[in-house]
């Protein structure tokens, strides 16, 4: 390694590190199990629309991983079943927009619902957890843990996530 280089070393380390992926902690996950994908999707449908917000047409993320795979060398399906719903609450949206302009990339809020291949009776549901420790951050947080515990008791048996 040139010798230039070594002072710049811990930047760099730094540099690299701060890039990482997002933690597994910045993300909310909850297994129901026993349970049908379309009862729980119903249930999360239902669940988004007792908060009095209105998901827009799914992501179907399963079906373009499906489609893709061929073309990509991927044989195995990972997904059975996988959406993603999106949904705005504008009371939370406009507390994260005053607390920092740049919360406008957590909106809109998402909930993923989805089962793995060969694990079709353990529905799950993901969520990313919002940024920061504020005020909006934490409204966010606890709606979408709200919105997940009430799909889930309306589908099945709430299960930890392993």
């Amino acid at each position: 390694m040139p010798r230039r280089i070594l002072p710049l070393l811990p930047l760099l380390l730094a540099l690299v590190a701060g890039a990482a992926p997002a933690a597994a902690d910045d993300v909310g996950q909850l297994s129901i199990a026993p349970a049908r994908y379309a009862d729980a999707r119903e249930a999360l449908v239902d669940a988004i629309e007792a908060e009095g917000l209105i998901p827009s047409p799914p992501s179907r993320f399963g079906d373009m991983l499906a489609r893709t795979a061929p073309a990509l060398g991927h044989p195995a399906p990972i997904y059975a079943d996988a959406e993603v719903l999106h949904f705005c609450s504008a009371r939370i949206a406009w507390q994260l927009a005053r607390e920092n302009p740049l919360n406008i990339a957590q909106c809109p809020l998402s909930m993923a619902i989805y089962t793995l291949a060969g694990e079709p009776a353990t529905v799950r549901l993901a969520w990313r957890r919002a940024l920061g420790d504020s005020p909006g951050a934490r409204a966010a947080d606890e709606l979408l843990e709200r919105i997940a515990r009430h799909a889930a008791d309306n589908a099945g048996r709430a299960l930890p996530a392993r």
